[in-house]
């Protein structure tokens, strides 16, 4: 089996919805490179973690494809498993084993598993080896898994809301260790509703509103193309603005912002901009929007 089978999850037309609720996808579709780090934001309730548990195989879609490389995720093919570590918004992790024999699991399965990352991981989450798990804290069994996640070697990474449970420290601390974490042949998805926490990290962001993706973009292309900026009062034709006290934060493209050259796509702005239906993937051009 070679690596080329494992650089991209594809969903096709997948619709999905939990028994007697609402549909939360309805002809969904999305593809996924490798190499990414992507950001899915979404209010709660928006659908996210359903995502994520479908690119997971752990939900069965009403009918479309979800697939990583050419298995559908929810057969559970080991080849799949093998490349793929989810880590959920709520651990559930057996208290009665220590660090060390709870890591010593992922270690037998994870055919690239790498130790010395794990205890690297360990020291910078300040966890020690041979602690039980019944004696961490919550945010410590979070920084557990999350640790864990990142050495599996694993070519697709799910993180669902990691840095909720995490205090302020604890946050600086997983924006660092991923930073410096990922492969080139690894796509990591994480997703989040508070966006300021993965600033900086991610290539590629998706929106996620009412089961729709309202947008899927490179942010490098996103800066090439638009303005986030502030000042005491927002150009015309600005494409989204927030009024504050000092003046108005905005987005605008490039050619209507002379002589603004803006700085990185302020995350936050860009998901209120998107929410609002007032930045959506025709205002990309064509180049520059990823297909999905």
């Amino acid at each position: 089996m070679t690596v080329k089978q494992f650089e991209m999850i594809s969903i096709k037309e997948l619709n999905f919805s939990y028994p007697k609720k609402p549909s939360l996808c309805e002809g969904l579709n999305l593809q996924l490179e490798e190499g990414k780090v992507i950001g899915l934001l979404g209010m709660n309730g928006a659908g996210k973690s359903t995502l994520m548990r479908l690119m997971a195989g752990l939900l069965k879609p009403v009918s479309g494809e979800v697939n990583f490389g050419i298995y559908p995720t929810f057969d559970r093919a080991v080849p799949f498993l093998n490349q793929m570590i989810f880590v959920p918004e709520k651990v559930s992790v057996p208290e009665f084993l220590s660090v060390k024999e709870y890591v010593g699991v992922y270690k037998d399965f994870y055919e690239g598993f790498d130790l010395d990352k794990l205890e690297n991981l360990l020291v910078e989450f300040k966890i020690v080896g041979d602690q039980r798990i019944s004696n961490l804290s919550f945010g410590q069994q979070k920084k557990l898994q999350i640790a864990i996640g990142l050495s599996t070697g694993a070519k697709l990474m799910l993180f669902d809301e990691p840095t909720n449970g995490l205090d302020i420290p604890s946050k600086s601390t997983f924006r660092k260790v991923l930073s410096g974490s990922l492969q080139e042949d690894q796509t990591m998805v994480i997703s989040t509703h508070q966006v300021k926490d993965i600033e900086n990290l991610v290539d590629q962001v998706i929106v996620l509103d009412e089961g729709m993706i309202k947008l899927h973009a490179d942010l490098a292309e996103l800066e090439n193309e638009f303005v986030f900026s502030q000042a005491a009062k927002a150009p015309e034709g600005a494409i989204y603005v927030e009024s504050h006290l000092l003046g108005a934060q905005y987005i605008a493209r490039q050619f209507e912002s002379v002589g603004d050259l803006g700085g990185s796509p302020d995350l936050e702005l860009l998901f209120n901009a998107v929410i609002a239906g007032k930045l959506t993937g025709e205002f990309l051009s064509t180049q520059n929007q990823v297909t999905s």
